[in-house]
């Protein structure tokens, strides 16, 4: 029985809706794109304040678990309680913090989504050789393939709605099955400690938080009085232009860091709501590109292995940034407005959110980072 249900709040159809070969949507923080009617910009001023095989049934919980599992429970697991392996050999991961911490911990990972297939290697170029032996399942995902490759664990996050990376009900019949609530997108922290409960590696969440900490407060320490600077965030695609919120992950990372955001990205929950009714992730218009000046801008596009596709962002940007609108924010004469890489719209992970500290130090700092990022479970 599913226990609740928390829609992201932007999303339509998830952002690379039409892009070649990569699935029509995806579980992801970043703003929707949609290949139907967009959604409508801020323009106003803002106002005040086929059939599957027949899968061998799983046993569901009851309060005891075969030998060799045991029972889990979460506060963002979506579910009922779950009867998991205590050292799951055989894993699906359809999420990429879950796909992340597979790799980190050395646990097999059997399978996972097309798309996350093709973006990984480009986010994370050390994880490329191994997800060439990764299965693809699709998105939403197939459940034949499912059934044919065995799996022992199979991992999830919510999407628009729970259940969209794949059939809950049918699935859970193949496998034990893990569906987080996609709360866990708007904060790294949230989906490492959720998924690291359940691969029983907490300690190695642990570490890689403190890992994290550290390395924030050497990014502190090299900023200086610069951590008052106000930082604006937005991507922009083919799909649109969007500011980003606090209640996003980079937004998240910038307030572990204490850095501030311009008035017009404060905003979370009915707040944001009430002034551009929309949250987190608020779509503008060129013409309030406005919104998105600051002391430093931000800004990138999404990962695509589609040539056709990258081709089009690569230009749609070149055209974005000869925009006279955008020449004129203050930030821009500047020269203070920062492109970075694609992994600033998926820095929902443990690695990508340092990846965004490091992007932090080069632009905002003449320093970086002494303390290494973890590359795994000792």
């Amino acid at each position: 029985m599913i226990r609740h249900r928390l829609c992201l709040l932007l999303a339509v159809t998830l952002f690379l809706a039409a892009c070649g070969a990569q699935p029509a949507a995806q579980p992801t923080t970043a703003p929707a794109a949609a290949t139907a009617a967009p959604v409508a910009a801020a323009t106003a001023a803002p106002v005040a304040t086929t059939a599957p095989v027949a899968p061998t049934p799983v046993a569901q919980a009851s309060g005891t678990c075969p030998a060799g599992q045991r029972l889990f429970d979460h506060a963002l697991l979506t579910t009922d309680p779950v009867c998991i392996p205590q050292n799951p050999e055989r894993v699906i991961a359809l999420d990429m913090a879950s796909v992340e911490l597979t790799l980190l911990t050395n646990k097999t990972l059997v399978a996972t989504s097309n798309w996350i297939l093709g973006e990984l290697p480009l986010l994370v170029p050390p994880f490329a050789e191994r997800l060439r032996t990764v299965e693809d399942v699709g998105y939403p995902a197939n459940l034949e393939k499912v059934t044919a490759l065995k799996p022992d664990l199979i991992l999830a996050a919510g999407g628009t709605e729970v259940g969209d990376a794949i059939d809950v009900d049918k699935a859970r019949a193949i496998a034990p099955l893990i569906i987080a609530d996609p709360v866990i997108y708007n904060d790294w922290k949230l989906g490492m400690q959720f998924w690291s409960d359940v691969l029983g590696v907490p300690d190695f969440y642990t570490a890689m938080e403190q890992n994290y900490r550290t390395r924030v407060g050497e990014l502190q320490a090299a900023l200086g009085d610069a951590r008052n600077r106000e930082i604006s965030v937005l991507s922009t695609s083919t799909y649109g232009i969007s500011l980003w919120m606090p209640d996003t992950p980079p937004g998240a990372i910038l307030a572990d860091v204490g850095m501030a955001r311009p008035e017009s990205q404060r905003l979370v929950g009915d707040a944001a709501q009430e002034r551009y009714q929309a949250k987190q992730y608020i779509p503008i218009s060129t013409e309030r590109l406005d919104l998105a000046d600051a002391d430093a801008i931000f800004y990138f596009t999404y990962a695509s292995t589609d040539a056709e596709t990258a081709t089009k962002e690569r230009d749609s940007m070149t055209v974005f940034e000869q925009q006279p609108v955008w020449q004129s924010l203050s930030a821009v004469k500047a020269g203070q407005a920062f492109r970075v890489p694609e992994y600033w719209w998926r820095s929902q992970t443990y690695l990508l959110a340092n990846k965004v500290i490091d992007d932090l130090f080069v632009h905002l700092t003449d320093a970086q980072a002494t303390t290494p990022i973890l590359q795994g479970q000792p």
